[in-house]
């Protein structure tokens, strides 16, 4: 006896439109990756630079007080030359090779070959440093700037300095 072959009309595979509707989802999530793209790329620039001038910033108040702890160690006044010769109300500059602030020139560090920041000798960074000092009573009150071309800047710290012998 012949038996009656039997047709299922259950589908196995997926239909066009199936297939069209997971390539659109697909193809949005992709462009929209993409589009974010270029924003990723320039807040890493911008929180990059950032962070440099930071340090640079941190490393101009260490110099600072670096030369106030010197004044200690010499058994001088803890304010030689910090206020006088130059005064750096408006502004002063010093890096890591120097002993004394001079009058800010508004120029930028240079990198030189082993990675450190100065003003004599090296490749022109895009990063400049300005050493303010002001007296307040008892206190010495110091501020670095770091400014740049670019988002974020200036970069700006700020400490009160004492005379803690």
């Amino acid at each position: 006896m012949l038996e009656k072959l039997k047709y299922n009309n259950k589908q196995a595979g997926f239909t066009l439109m199936e297939v069209l509707i997971a390539i659109s989802i697909l193809s949005i999530g992709v462009v929209g990756a993409f589009g974010v793209l270029p924003t990723m790329i320039k807040n890493q620039t911008t929180n990059s630079d950032a962070f440099l001038a930071s340090q640079i910033a941190n490393e101009g108040m260490e110099l600072v007080r670096n030369l106030r702890d010197s004044n200690f160690l010499a058994e001088q006044d803890w304010k030689t030359g910090l206020i006088s010769s130059p005064n750096c109300v408006a502004g002063c500059e010093i890096d890591y090779n120097d002993t004394l602030l001079v009058v800010n020139q508004n120029r930028f560090l240079k990198k030189d070959s082993n990675n450190f920041y100065n003003y004599e000798t090296g490749i022109d960074s895009k990063f400049k440093r300005k050493i303010t000092i002001q007296e307040i009573g008892l206190v010495l009150n110091v501020k670095v700037e770091v400014s740049w071309k670019g988002n974020g800047s200036p970069f700006l710290i700020e400490e009160n300095f004492y005379d803690w012998r």
